[in-house]
């Protein structure tokens, strides 16, 4: 079964080389009951890893059933040890999370086989064992005798035709070191072939045929004994026949189930550790899933503001900045404007009147912006009524001397606390009443003389508006009809907007506009600009900042990345035996990459929800505690949260996954 020819094993401790072996040649048939024997340094240990397909020898041959071992890659070594060979440390070797039948059942996770027949072949090998009462019961639980048991149990999984026992009773009371002698015993005579390794005489001379090593060669070899003859291939203990081995989809279920598993209970287990590398990852997710809430509700208040305002007009107002010195800019006669109304893709045009005036009240005066008011003020100035009644239809129809004040005009005209309903202002041209009132440019031919006006209103800014509408002044409402006939009497207009039914893009109705009154003027004494152009220009800058801020917020996930990555490497450094363990008893470099992975993506996805609650009760808290903004975390972000989580684990758990299944298994089982 085994053929060692001339195999040598050689370290490097530093600069000097540390001859292990030295030219060893031996053959074990199977069946063989053999004792490896030396003292401390003698390189027993070092063979027994070879022969284990543990460690692979620096050179010479290691044949097992005539093919050579050393030729055979990490996997095809890992399904070797799979397969083949059982292994009882000294130590036991049993993972601490796992209970006694979940340890025995170990090696057929790896091999695929079903969960079902994999719990029943473990349970029957515990009892068999004598373990019935203490299957489910973790390895602190049990005594020494007990743990050497469950390894026993362990190595008996997949069928064990190869038992590499490694000081089996070293750490055992001398009742329990005769019990797993007897149970050696029984194990040969089922037909497992046996290679104890001890350093103790008594213990080795129940074997059939002892190997004694010194400096790392061959000094002593009983051989064969002449009477052995090979089991039967298929012969079965007690124990029953071994497991088979699974296909494709149910390795990969066990891999994915035993990855899952073994993740949760590791984060169970370093309880503070887990919740303190969850923190930055759910601060990072609060922080970008907030960020992308709180500016996605600020865009769409500002672009639905700015878009009710802007979209479907292009304002034309009277000057241009590159008109020639001396050059006066006409206004806009009303035959001009209905020329404009008949151009196509014009829907309408508006024409907006508005003058500054000296408006006082009492002993107090301010310059006012008064506006000719219609039904749709409101909305278009987008104002709200907070006292008195809006300026009705029959106020338009009879061009009655009524007004709504805003709120910034009411704290320039009135004293705290009084109320300005039913009282009189006075609207005057600049001059006379006010220094200020001087300085204003005179835009309305006026009647010239004072217009009293009954305050009916007030007006404010709407909250529910993030973008508000109003000068440096002061506003007075009045009706159309009533600035038309009394305030403003000319006929023309300094400015307009274009109504669109955009059955003609925006930019070809705003040229047509321009060759239009060019064509009337002689000149290009007015300038516009397409409203629907720079909407999209403020929207594209609303999508910039948002980004920007996300990528702020990112920062911080990206610092718990990097903790993640950190907590993962400590995490690999401690649990290094865990890994020679699993290696041992055939896991893959794959399965071990992918139970890391699946760790550090476990640990990443739960750190992400925790983040998406937290940023959801801060979205509740502040919708509570203002109306200006609706703040809504909705559900694409919360799958962009679990995903950039999932993405973190993958991207950060990368390297402390492929460290892990680079150990050599017997380096990690020789460290603490």
């Amino acid at each position: 079964m085994i053929d060692l020819r001339d195999v040598s094993r050689r370290y490097l401790l530093g600069s000097n080389e540390v001859h292990a072996l030295r030219g060893v040649s031996l053959r074990i048939e199977a069946g063989e009951y053999v004792a490896i024997i030396g003292q401390s340094g003698s390189g027993k240990s070092t063979l027994m890893n070879v022969l284990g397909c543990l460690d692979t020898p620096s050179s010479g041959q290691f044949l097992i059933d005539g093919e050579d071992a050393a030729g055979l890659g990490v996997d095809e070594l890992a399904a070797l040890r799979r397969q083949r060979f059982g292994f009882i440390f000294q130590r036991y070797h049993l993972l601490p999370h796992l209970d006694a039948r979940a340890n025995a059942a170990l090696p057929a996770v790896y091999a695929g086989s079903g969960g079902a027949a994999r719990i029943r072949r473990a349970e029957s090998l515990l009892t068999r064992l004598g373990l019935g009462e203490r299957m489910h019961h973790k390895p602190n639980e049990l005594s020494g005798g007990q743990q050497q048991r469950v390894s026993i149990a362990r190595s008996l999984m997949n069928g064990g035709q190869i038992i590499l026992a490694d000081e089996p009773t070293g750490a055992l009371d001398s009742q329990s070191g005769k019990d797993m002698l007897a149970l050696l015993g029984e194990l040969h005579a089922q037909g497992h072939t046996i290679i104890l390794v001890t350093h103790d005489a008594q213990v080795a001379a129940h074997a059939k045929r002892v190997i004694e090593l010194r400096d790392g060669e061959v000094l002593r070899d009983s051989g064969t004994p002449p009477e052995h003859r090979p089991p039967a291939k298929d012969a079965a203990g007690q124990d029953g026949p071994a497991l088979q081995a699974g296909g494709w989809w149910q390795r990969r279920q066990g891999q994915w189930r035993e990855a899952l598993q073994s993740a949760v209970l590791s984060l169970k287990g370093n309880r503070l550790r887990t919740v303190l590398s969850m923190l930055g990852i759910s601060i990072g997710i609060a922080a970008v899933v907030s960020i992308m809430a709180l500016t996605s509700a600020a865009r769409s208040s500002i672009e639905k503001d700015v878009g009710s305002f802007l979209s479907g007009r292009i304002p034309v107002w009277r000057g241009n900045p590159n008109l020639p010195p001396g050059t006066q800019a006409q206004p806009f006669r009303p035959n001009e404007i209905e020329a404009i109304r008949a151009l196509p893709g014009v829907k309408g045009v508006t024409v907006e009147r508005e003058v500054q005036l000296t408006a006082r009240h009492g002993a107090r005066d301010a310059m006012v912006s008064v506006l000719g008011a219609d039904a749709n003020i409101l909305t278009a100035r987008k104002l709200k009524l907070v006292q008195g009644r809006m300026i009705s239809p029959m106020d338009l129809n009879s061009s009655l001397q009524v007004a709504l004040i805003d709120d910034k005009a009411r704290k320039n005209l009135f004293k705290p606390g009084e109320s300005p309903l039913g009282k009189t202002l006075l609207l005057a041209p600049g001059g006379g009443m006010d220094a200020q009132a001087a300085q204003a440019p005179a835009l309305a031919q006026s009647a010239g003389v004072a217009l009293p006006v009954t305050i009916i209103g007030v007006v404010e800014p709407d909250s529910g508006s993030t973008v508000q509408f109003g000068g440096w002044f002061g506003q007075v409402l009045v009706p159309l009809t009533t600035f038309s006939g009394k305030l403003d009497l000319r006929v023309d207009a300094d400015q307009f907007h274009v109504l669109l039914d955009f059955t003609v893009p925006p930019e070809e109705v705003r040229k047509q506009v321009h060759f239009r009154l060019k064509a009337l003027h002689g000149v290009e004494d007015f300038d516009s600009w397409n409203a629907d152009e720079e909407f999209k220009r403020i929207q594209s800058v609303t999508g910039a900042m948002a980004l920007l801020f996300a990528g702020v917020g990112a920062i911080s996930l990206l610092v718990g990345g990097v903790g993640v990555m950190n907590i993962m490497l400590v995490s690999v450094s401690e649990r290094t035996r865990e890994i020679g363990i699993r290696m041992a008893v055939g896991a893959r470099q794959a399965d071990v990459r992918l139970q890391f992975m699946v760790e550090a993506v476990v640990l990443c996805c739960l750190g992400g929800l925790v983040g998406v609650g937290l940023s959801w009760l801060a979205a509740m808290g502040l919708n509570a505690f203002q109306d200006e903004l609706t703040v809504h975390v909705d559900g694409t972000a919360l799958a962009v949260a679990f995903g950039v989580s999932t993405l973190v684990g993958l991207i950060f758990g990368t390297l402390p996954a492929r460290r892990a299944a680079a150990l050599s298994p017997v380096d990690a089982l020789a460290r603490e």
